[in-house]
């Protein structure tokens, strides 16, 4: 009963949130060599939310190296273009939930997706054999993993509310009790709205197994790891969503499972320790 109410959402909802028309014209204008740089700051200085936000997060501890960016375009050459284009992907679906319905608290859940978000990046440009896989569609991946909880809370807000519930009461982990209510899990119900938003195929296979990457097509497996391990981590470093179940992993054998060296491994950890800190200005309104 639920999957059918959820392909239906899906398929016809008509206040189910879209990516607005600027993000398709931003991919087809970066996928375009015709197009200059100014061309392409051009279109996203046509939001000015946007601009806002990219702004920030271009002056931001993250990518701060200087005097102060005050224009799209010198953002654009700060961050680099395939980092602008899933910044602003992401930035255009936090506006988009921005009018939660439910009682899922969106402060932190984008304090923890952030968090992710920036740990998968970081993990992906070290992670050896992660084969084709930029390390830019891990940073939206990971960014975007649980948001397949917001569909839940704001669309199946009573499912919700038993799905919680069964945890409280039996202590199963999050997935298990999904599992049990409605029959697939967050990741995969994340997977289906980034489908229908036609994102690449290996953003949606990582969301849809971060949870259980082993589930994902054998192409993507490895950079499904990458995203469950950056979840993990991230709550090891004080950007733990609250009702899942990932405190107390152990940061150095999560990293060492991914096959990254012992002298790579501390510099990371020690990265790792300020990501909450770093990820703030993505989500400043």
């Amino acid at each position: 009963m639920f999957i059918a109410e959820l392909n239906h959402l899906l398929l016809v909802g008509d206040d189910l949130p879209t990516l607005p028309d600027i993000v398709f014209r931003l991919h087809a204008a970066l996928d375009d060599d015709a197009k200059s740089d100014a061309q392409i700051a051009d279109i996203i200085a046509e939001d000015p939310s946007l601009t806002t936000r990219l702004l920030r997060v271009s002056n931001s501890a993250l990518y701060a190296l200087g005097s102060e960016v005050t224009t799209v375009l010198g953002a654009m050459q700060r961050i680099g273009l395939r980092q602008v284009r899933g910044l602003c992907l992401v930035l255009s679906v936090v506006k988009s939930f921005s009018g939660g319905r439910g009682g899922l608290s969106h402060r932190e859940f984008w304090n923890h997706c952030a968090a992710v978000g920036r740990i998968a990046h970081l993990l992906a440009r070290r992670v050896p054999d992660l084969g084709p896989v930029p390390a830019d569609d891990l940073y939206v991946a990971g960014l975007l993993h649980d948001i397949g909880l917001l569909i839940l809370d704001q669309y199946f807000h009573e499912k919700f509310k038993e799905i919680l519930e069964v945890r409280e009461l039996s202590g199963d982990p999050l997935s298990t009790c999904e599992e049990l209510v409605i029959g697939m899990g967050h990741g995969e119900i994340g997977g289906l709205l980034l489908g229908r938003w036609s994102l690449p195929q290996t953003i949606i296979d990582c969301v849809a197994a971060h949870e259980r990457p082993e589930s994902a097509p054998e192409p993507h497996q490895h950079a499904a790891r990458v995203v469950h391990a950056a979840e993990l981590l991230a709550s090891a470093n004080g950007a733990a969503a609250e009702m899942e179940d990932h405190q107390g992993a152990d940061p150095l054998a999560v990293v060492d499972g991914l096959g990254i060296g012992a002298e790579q491994a501390q510099p990371l950890l020690a990265q790792f320790s300020q990501v909450r800190e770093e990820t703030q200005a993505l989500l400043a309104s």
